[in-house]
């Protein structure tokens, strides 16, 4: 939710967006004119990365604006085409085969599309996922953020009767639904949802005796929905250290993160395989053997220029799974 009586008018979050070209004097008259309820070239300029809600010193939230005027202005989709992408969601059958544990991972979408980063020891724990667990994040990249609040309570709900009282994140979108959305729209979470970066922590902590050091150079692709939950960033080094892995500095890293830019396509703004240029050489110049993926799509969407530039990219499960001994690193 924007607060705008937090907002100081500084013009930081357009200024210092790595996607629109402004000056600050026109940022802070372009993001005036929007908490009057304006229509802005930014609304299509944006391409709903969620960095500025990241880079707002004062955490106004500039982006729940943009996302709001969006879906006013039918910037991206129109109604009835939202309609139908939301109708392709939508679960309304009998929930089945449901565990009950402590500890349950919710896999989203995922276990159908993406089963090969769903594999080993990490992932021998109750499971849940499908449509009944998506977590409909991909309707604020899309201008239609109402529809992801819309059926932000069902997804707690149906997570509920597991009576976990821990959920395991498999996507970073999901964990940014619960640990930061949910509550934001009002909805109590009565469980802890754990991000995979923790998860895989604590699972390496445990298992420490047995990780061989991979001694590898990996620059990190931090996924768009990081930018609702900065605070688990620490995970990522903590990952890394514990598997002998040193996360290259490079440009495009933490705040100064690019995402993988295939959102563009999906609105209709420009091609991205120039940001996508940008980003897989940034990590080559730094000196990377290989990218660490959090977010499947990333994996998917940055594949054909991460293989023209020779720059592996590795699921950050697999890099426990290559420390544990369980896979081989495709570097070796």
């Amino acid at each position: 939710m924007f607060k705008p009586d937090l907002c100081d008018l500084c013009g930081d979050c357009l200024v210092e967006c790595q996607w629109i070209d402004i000056e600050r004097d026109q940022a802070i008259a372009s993001f005036k004119a929007m908490i009057d309820g304006q229509e802005t070239p930014i609304l299509k300029q944006c391409i709903t990365c969620y960095a500025c809600n990241e880079i707002c010193p004062e955490k106004a939230n500039p982006f729940d604006l943009i996302a709001e005027l969006q879906e006013k202005y039918r910037v991206f989709l129109d109604e009835e085409t939202a309609r139908i992408e939301e109708a392709k969601y939508v679960f309304a059958g009998e929930l089945e085969g449901l565990p009950r544990s402590e500890r349950v991972m919710t896999t989203c979408v995922f276990a159908k599309t993406d089963a090969s980063l769903l594999q080993g020891e990490l992932y021998d724990l109750p499971r849940v996922g499908g449509k009944p667990y998506y977590c409909w994040v991909l309707f604020s990249h899309w201008g239609a953020e109402s529809i992801q609040r819309k059926h932000a309570r069902d997804l707690v709900d149906r997570l509920s009767l597991t009576g976990a009282s821990e959920i395991v994140c498999f996507h970073d979108d999901c964990y940014a639904m619960l640990a930061t959305l949910a509550p934001e729209y009002g909805i109590e979470v009565p469980f802890r949802p754990v991000h995979l970066s923790e998860y895989i922590v604590e699972y390496l902590t445990r298992n420490k005796d047995r990780i061989k050091p991979l001694d590898l150079k990996i620059a990190y692709q931090r996924p768009c929905s990081s930018r609702h939950t900065p605070e688990k960033e620490h995970y990522i080094d903590e990952l890394f250290e514990l598997t002998g892995v040193t996360r290259v500095c490079r440009t495009h890293d933490r705040e100064k993160a690019l995402c993988c830019a295939s959102i563009k396509l999906l609105l209709g703004n420009g091609d991205p395989v120039p940001d996508q240029e940008k980003n897989i050489i940034d990590a080559r110049e730094s000196g990377a053997q290989a990218m660490a993926c959090l977010c499947p799509m990333c994996i998917h969407n940055l594949s054909p220029v991460a293989q023209k530039h020779g720059m592996p990219l590795i699921f950050l499960s697999d890099i426990a799974r290559m420390a544990l001994g369980e896979i081989q690193s495709p570097l070796s």
